[in-house]
C-alpha cells in the first residue's frame, strides 16, 4: 500500500470516528446535560449548590424598612378626621443568612436545618438614622385588648384598670427601639406578673426584638434535596417537625411550596408557591411574563389575586388532603380516618369537597376585603394583617380610611424572577407591609369610640439577585445545552468533510496511477544504442531501405527515429 493511499485511509477512519462521535453526542447530549445539571443543582455535602446555599455570602441581601409616622394621633376620635401618615426611610440593613444544624437524611432524600439571620445597619444606604422618632399605634395594648374582647365583662373591668396606667393609644419610639432593641411596656410588665393575658414570652416589644443572630425564630425546616428527582429540589416537606401548621383549618394548614432558595428546573407552570415562615403559610405567585436581569432571561412571578383575594378557589384532591394533618390531629390519625369517610368533615361547607375557598380558609374568622392577609394566629394573637406596601392591589376601602398611601407597582410589587433552565432565582423583590387593626371596644375606655381602621405600621423591601460577577458562570451553565448541541453538529460536519476529503484524495490517487500506466504503455522501444548522458544528440531519419523499395508511403512514415550523434562519436558508427 502506497503512502498516499495510507494517508487517505487514515483520514477516512478519523473522519468516520468524528461522524460517529458527533452523532452520538447530538443524540445523547440532552441526557448528559440534565444529568450534569441534576448533579450540580441537587443538594448534597459535595455539590456545587451546597456551599452557596449554606452560606450565601456571594449574593448580597439588603433589607430596607420604611416606617409610617402617624402625624395626628390626637384626632383619632374627631369625626371626619382620618389618620394621616408620612413615610420615613428607608432604614437599610445588610442581611446575612446562614444555614446551621444541617443534617442530611439519605433515607428520604431530605435535609433539615435552622436558619440564622444577622442584620447590620448600613448608614450610607439609609435615609435617616436609628435615632429617628416614629409615632405609631400602641401595639401591645391593642394586642391585649384583641385577646380579651370576647371575655366576660368583669375581665374587661379589671383590664380597663390596667390600661388606665397607659393613658394613650399611641407611642413614640426611636427606630432602633421599634426594630431590634425593643422598649419596655407597662402592660408587658404587668402581664408578666398577673398572667391575666397570655402575652408573648418577651420582656420588651420590638418588631425584630431578639431576632438578630437567632436560630429559632424562623423555625426548623426539612427540605427535599432533589437527589432522587431533581423536580423535587427545594420543596419544603416539614416545618417545625410537622407537615401542617396549627394556625389554619385543613386543608389550608398544609406545609407546601418551596423553602425559598430553589425551584425545580424547566418550570413551565402558570404559578409557583413559596412557604413563608414569617406569616406561617404558603404564598402563590402568578406568572406575568419575561424579565431580563444581568443579561439573563427569566420568568417573572408576582403576588396577585390568588394570594390576596378572599374568594380565590383551589382544588385540593382527596388523595392529597387525606395525607394532610389537621390542626388537632396527627398525620397517622388523619390517614386512619380515610376509611370511615370522616376525612372531609371539615370541608362539608363547600359544595364540592375538593374545591376550597382559600380566602375564607385563611381568614381565621376575620375575613376582610381583598388585598390583606390575616396573620393574627401566627403573631401571638395580635390583630396583624399583611398586605403589599401602601395597600397595593388591595380593595380601595383600605386607602380611603387613611391619608398618605400612594401605591406604585414598580416600587411596591412583590416578584420573583426564575431562570427556567435551572430554577435559580435571579432577581427577587420581597415587599410586604405590616398592618394592625384598630377597632372600637366600648367596655375599654382607651378604645371607646375609635374608628375601625387598618393602620399601616411599616413595610420592607428585601432585594437579592444574581450579581454581575456570578452572571457569566450562570450564563455558561444555562447555555451549556446549546453549546453541546452546536458542538456536536460541528463535530459531525467536520467528520463528514474529512471523510469526503479522504474520498477525493483517493480518487485523485487512482487517476494519477491510471495516467502513469498509460504513459508507460506509450514509452518508446530501446534500439540498443548506449548514449552517454552528457552526449548531445539529435533525432534524424535513417532510411535503411533501398530507394526503389515499392513499400507504401505509410510504412515510411512509421519508421523509428534514431539518435544522431554529434561530434567525434559519429565515426564510431
Amino acid at each position: 500500500m502506497t503512502p498516499s493511499r495510507n494517508r487517505s485511509f487514515a483520514l477516512a477512519i478519523f473522519g468516520a470516528v468524528l461522524v460517529v462521535f458527533g452523532t452520538l453526542l447530538c443524540l445523547f447530549w440532552p441526557f448528559i446535560f440534565h444529568r450534569l445539571l441534576s448533579k450540580e443543582l441537587s443538594m448534597s455535602p459535595t455539590s456545587t449548590s451546597f456551599d452557596i446555599w449554606k452560606n450565601p455570602t456571594s449574593v448580597p441581601l439588603h433589607l430596607e424598612i420604611y416606617f409610617f409616622n402617624w402625624t395626628n394621633p390626637e384626632e383619632i376620635r374627631t369625626p371626619g378626621k382620618k389618620p394621616s401618615f408620612v413615610q420615613l426611610g428607608p432604614y437599610t440593613f445588610l442581611e446575612r443568612r446562614e444555614k446551621v444544624n444541617v443534617v442530611f437524611h439519605p433515607q428520604n432524600n431530605t435535609v433539615s436545618f435552622d436558619q440564622k439571620r444577622t442584620w447590620y445597619f448600613d448608614a450610607e444606604r439609609s435615609n435617616g438614622s436609628l435615632k429617628d422618632n416614629v409615632t405609631q399605634l400602641n401595639v401591645v395594648a391593642i394586642s391585649a385588648a384583641h385577646k380579651i374582647r370576647n371575655w366576660a365583662f368583669y375581665w374587661h373591668t379589671m383590664f380597663d384598670l390596667m390600661l388606665s396606667k397607659i393613658g394613650q393609644i399611641h407611642v413614640t419610639k426611636t427606630v432602633d427601639e421599634l426594630l431590634f432593641s425593643g422598649y419596655e411596656d407597662t402592660l408587658i410588665n404587668m402581664g408578666q406578673i398577673t398572667k391575666i393575658v397570655d402575652l408573648p414570652p418577651f420582656d420588651k416589644f420590638g418588631w425584630f426584638y431578639m431576632r438578630n443572630e437567632s436560630t429559632v425564630f424562623d423555625g426548623h425546616f426539612n427540605m427535599a434535596t432533589g437527589q432522587d428527582n431533581i423536580m423535587n429540589i427545594g420543596i419544603l416537606r416539614n416545618w417545625n417537625y410537622r407537615n401542617t401548621t396549627s394556625f389554619y383549618d385543613a386543608p389550608c394548614n398544609a406545609v407546601e411550596g418551596s423553602a425559598g432558595e430553589f425551584w425545580p428546573p424547566d418550570k413551565n407552570y402558570d404559578e409557583i408557591t413559596l412557604f413563608s415562615a414569617d406569616i406561617c403559610r404558603p404564598l402563590t405567585y402568578e406568572y406575568k411574563g419575561i424579565m431580563t436581569h444581568q443579561g439573563i432571561v427569566g420568568k417573572r412571578y408576582v403576588i396577585g389575586d390568588k394570594t390576596l383575594s378572599n374568594s380565590t378557589k383551589r382544588r385540593y384532591p382527596r388523595k392529597q388532603v387525606n395525607l394532610v394533618e389537621t390542626a388537632t390531629r396527627t398525620s397517622e390519625d388523619f390517614v386512619a380516618m380515610e376509611d370511615s369517610g370522616k376525612a372531609f368533615e371539615s370541608l362539608k361547607k363547600f359544595q364540592d369537597p375538593d374545591i376550597v375557598n382559600v380566602g375564607q380558609c385563611f381568614c381565621n374568622g376575620e375575613c376582610t376585603p381583598s388585598g390583606i392577609i390575616n396573620v393574627t394566629a401566627c403573631r401571638y394573637g395580635a390583630p396583624a394583617f399583611v398586605s403589599l406596601p401602601h395597600f397595593h392591589k388591595a380593595d380601595p376601602v383600605f386607602r380611603e380610611q387613611i391619608n398618605g398611601m400612594n401605591p406604585d407597582d414598580e416600587k411596591h410589587g412583590f416578584y420573583i424572577v426564575l431562570e427556567p433552565t435551572t430554577g435559580i432565582p435571579i432577581d427577587v423583590a420581597a415587599r410586604l407591609q405590616v398592618n394592625i387593626l384598630l377597632q372600637p371596644l366600648q367596655s375599654l375606655s382607651l378604645f371607646k369610640d375609635v374608628p375601625k381602621t387598618y393602620f399601616p405600621m411599616f413595610w420592607f423591601n428585601e432585594r437579592a439577585g444574581i450579581t454581575e460577577e456570578l452572571a457569566p458562570s450562570l450564563w455558561l451553565l444555562i447555555h451549556l445545552l446549546d453549546i453541546g448541541h452546536y458542538t456536536s453538529i460541528a463535530i459531525l460536519f467536520l467528520g463528514s468533510l474529512i471523510v469526503l476529503g479522504a474520498g477525493v484524495l483517493h480518487c485523485l490517487h487512482k487517476r494519477d496511477k491510471a495516467d502513469m500506466v498509460m504513459m508507460m504503455s506509450n514509452k518508446p522501444m530501446s534500439t540498443g544504442f548506449a548514449v552517454p548522458a552528457e552526449q548531445k544528440t539529435e533525432l534524424i531519419y535513417l532510411d535503411t531501405t533501398v530507394a526503389n523499395d515499392d513499400r507504401d508511403a505509410q510504412t515510411r512514415l512509421n519508421r523509428q527515429l534514431y539518435p544522431k550523434l554529434v561530434g567525434d562519436n559519429l565515426q564510431d558508427l
